[in-house]
């Protein structure tokens, strides 16, 4: 199961959507996507989340453990009828 990991240095905008977005379309249905931006950006990570919904994928945000990062770790699911 690879792990494919990217890192936001800004979370709102295309740019980061763009990353993102190209970043799934590597993901298989055994991998996992980590996607690593510092706290402060979480409250910008909605488009994220929304993107990474729309394209059918399950995520779980997790914080590290110094409270610096957060994370979204997403992994690809079965298209929902």
């Amino acid at each position: 199961m690879p792990n494919i990991s990217i890192r936001l240095d800004r979370v709102d905008g295309q740019d980061a959507l763009k990353q993102v977005e190209h970043a799934m379309n590597q993901v298989g249905f055994a991998d996992e996507l980590t996607i690593i931006m510092e706290s402060v950006n979480a409250r910008h990570s909605d488009e994220i989340s929304d993107l990474l919904a729309k394209n059918h994928f399950d995520f779980q945000p997790v914080g590290s453990h110094d409270g610096n990062e957060y994370i979204l770790k997403a992994r690809r699911t079965a298209k929902r009828v």
